[in-house]
């Protein structure tokens, strides 16, 4: 549904955190199953940094899905046998692959891998890859993003740094909103995740909000103005029934860099810039000069693979057939329109130098 992939150097926890890096305890009706959580940073930059996570428990079985797609179920007992591994299919496994002497670990169980990766990632030094699904999870009032790791992998210090994700975006019509656009070079998607809530609701549509961000854009080159309306022409759509595109996504939960300018100066340094003393540029900070904090999912371009090789694929579904579809927390009787929840308070970013590589465009 919604698929991570997150690139970056680990950042523990601190032992005494209410959420430390790995926890175990007990748990269930009784009381007295063994459970463990895992939490860890990912930090890609200074002003990026995403929390993932894991839990497990100890089960008398473990029910799972083979390599041919069929479900199956084996005890507990049995879940370190080879012979067994072998035969549950790779999206059921969690793999660890740290490399060197550590090399590659296939489990069946998130409770075996937590254990293990306590270890492993305490004496691993370098960055790694942490893939996985993310979930909306409703607490309260609001929903938060959840990323359950997967697999864990070793790479190379030169890899970049990078938070994506590969998401399965459902919308109307009346998703767009680009009506701030002229001053914020912004355009907001508000559409939709499907998601398996519990075995009551089962599997729903969640509203999540997204951003074709064009602060980067130099709207005065023609390459870079292509780029940005051909990614806006598949966030729209005519069809009057819900419509679903595949997106590549990055994942920004910190604070964009902006450029400094004279808007940023004190009254007294306003003063000298005024009669000629100084210049704005003589009171530019050191260092990157961050914006304000947000948490964001911005649309990188449209994944053109599988059902999607030929773009926007028709659910032909009709918007009253799809309100009976929503997942609403609090079980009220909402219309499409009261779902849907705006993201965190529109960011005014300014523009950065306009060298910038492709692929960094909407990133």
């Amino acid at each position: 549904m919604a698929n991570f992939k997150f690139t970056g150097e680990m950042i523990f926890p601190k032992v005494n955190a209410k959420r430390p890096f790995v926890r175990k305890f007990s748990g269930g009706a009784d009381k007295k199953t063994p459970m463990a959580a895992l939490n860890l940073g990912i930090k890609a930059s200074d002003n990026n940094m995403a929390f993932v996570e894991m839990f497990g428990m100890e089960q008398k079985v473990i029910k799972t899905m083979n390599t041919d797609n069929e479900k199956i179920e084996f005890p507990w007992e049995d879940r370190f046998d080879e012979e067994i591994i072998k035969t549950v299919a790779n999206y059921k496994k969690i793999t660890v692959d740290l490399g060197g002497e550590l090399g590659r670990k296939d489990f069946v169980s998130e409770y075996d891998a937590i254990l293990y990766l306590k270890d492993a990632l305490g004496t691993y030094k370098g960055k790694v890859c942490i893939t996985g699904q993310m979930e909306k999870q409703w607490y309260k009032d609001r929903y938060y993003d959840k990323f359950k790791i997967q697999n864990v992998y070793a790479v190379d210090a030169d890899v970049k740094n990078k938070f994506t994700l590969t998401v399965d975006i459902y919308y109307t019509k009346g998703s767009i909103d680009d009506k701030d656009f002229k001053k914020e070079s912004r355009i907001y998607l508000d559409g939709y995740i499907k998601q398996y809530i519990n075995k009551d609701e089962g599997t729903r549509f969640i509203p999540q909000q997204f951003v074709l961000d064009g602060n980067k854009v130099d709207f005065e080159n023609e390459k870079h103005v292509a780029q940005f309306d051909y990614r806006k022409k598949y966030m729209s759509t005519d069809k009057k029934t819900v419509v679903h595109m595949l997106w590549d996504v990055n994942y920004l939960n910190g604070a964009d860099t902006v450029d400094f300018d004279e808007s940023q100066l004190t009254k007294a340094q306003k003063e000298q810039v005024e009669l000629g003393l100084a210049t704005v540029e003589s009171f530019k900070p050191r260092g990157d000069i961050y914006g304000d904090r947000v948490s964001e999912f911005r649309l990188s371009k449209p994944n053109l693979t599988g059902d999607f090789a030929d773009g926007l694929v028709d659910t032909e579904l009709k918007v009253s057939e799809f309100e009976e579809q929503l997942y609403v927390p609090n079980a009220t009787e909402e219309k499409l329109e009261d779902v849907v929840k705006k993201a965190e308070a529109k960011a005014e970013v300014k523009a950065e130098e306009p060298q910038i590589d492709d692929d960094d465009l909407f990133s």
